[in-house]
């Protein structure tokens, strides 16, 4: 007795493959999904169709899909956008104007922002005064008066 793979085997492989897509990390196993839904969709339109043409079946389509759908994925993730400041807190300030807590003397001074301390570097200012953040350099913001 030959065991002979009937539609729904390769449906059924397509779950598992879509359930390891969404448990791993990457994109690889959705390509192998498309082919093997392919696949099953080939061998109910043709039953007796040899394993050797499903298996061809499921590994063109599988990377005709990876090709085709590269360009989509993309740009449905943002790769080209430009880099986020969510774990650069102090370049999210350049351009912001603050007002000083503490004169800058000595071109060296501090300001209180949200619930954090900075130490600002720029020309000598009274408290008080407004200044706008152009640069970072690790902790320390670079000041200019603001106008």
């Amino acid at each position: 007795m030959m065991f002979k793979v009937v539609f729904w085997h390769w449906w059924a492989f397509a779950a598992v493959l879509l359930v390891f897509e969404m448990m791993l990390p990457g994109v690889v196993f959705m390509f192998l999904a498309i082919g093997a839904l392919a696949s099953g969709l080939f061998l109910l339109v043709v039953p007796d169709l040899t394993l050797e043409w499903q298996l061809l079946t499921f590994a063109v389509v599988a990377v005709v899909s990876a090709v085709g759908l590269r360009r989509t994925l993309r740009r449905l993730q943002n790769i080209d956008s430009p880099p986020s400041t969510l774990n650069a807190r102090g370049d999210s300030l350049i351009g912001r104007t603050i007002v000083l807590d503490a004169p800058i003397l000595a071109g060296r001074g501090r300001v209180n922002l949200g619930d954090g301390s900075w130490t600002v570097t720029g020309p000598d200012m009274v408290a008080g005064a407004k200044v706008r953040v152009t640069g970072v350099n690790g902790t320390e913001l670079t000041v200019v008066p603001a106008p």
